[in-house]
């Protein structure tokens, strides 16, 4: 698989244009409770891998209620402290951990029941090390829920991707239906 690069070094999608992923409208295109209601439940503890500015870190946090964790992790300081403002004003801040990873790197996350990447593993400068370590935090019978857009990513480069997340150990099962993008359901038996 091919390495990515991000504005370290690269293409990342800069915290300050993210309002075009997290609006009324996208909600209404991608809405988060239909999307990860079969997926996130009470009491979970989840990772919003590239969380940008929050859409899916609070939405998961109404899921998973007071009982329940979210992770927000992203590369920008600028749009985690966005999620954190985001989270304070709803009163779900203690339910989110906003979580600075690096640019090579997501770092290692807690034991968790669930993970999204929506929209963020193509700007992963290195896919291997990112599976390897969404594998190591995910419990065993956990989901990882891959959603990469169409208008972006080809169908042969989500191939790659699903190919180094079967290396990484994940087993590839079917995912919702999702406007415009590609998605998989990246099982941990």
């Amino acid at each position: 698989m091919e390495k990515r690069f991000n504005e370290q070094g690269g293409h990342v999608f800069n915290w300050r244009k993210q309002w075009t992923l997290d609006n009324p409208v996208r909600r209404w295109l991608h809405p988060p409770a239909k999307l990860l209601g079969g997926f996130v439940r009470p009491g979970m503890t989840v990772v919003d891998a590239g969380c940008g500015t929050g859409l899916f870190s609070l939405a998961m946090a109404e899921m998973v209620g007071p009982e329940g964790r979210v992770f927000a992790v992203d590369l920008q300081p600028e749009a985690l402290a966005r999620v954190a403002a985001k989270a304070e004003r709803a009163g779900l801040h203690p339910i989110i951990e906003p979580r600075q990873c690096g640019a090579d790197d997501i770092g290692e996350l807690p034991a968790c029941d669930f993970a999204l990447a929506f929209y963020m593993a193509h700007e992963v400068p290195d896919i291997d090390v990112f599976f390897n370590r969404m594998h190591q935090c995910l419990r065993p019978g956990s989901t990882l829920l891959l959603i990469e857009p169409r208008f972006h990513i080809r169908r042969a480069f989500f191939a790659g991707e699903l190919t180094a997340a079967q290396k990484a150990g994940f087993s590839v099962t079917p995912a919702p239906s999702i406007l415009g993008s590609h998605a998989a359901a990246l099982r941990k038996d």
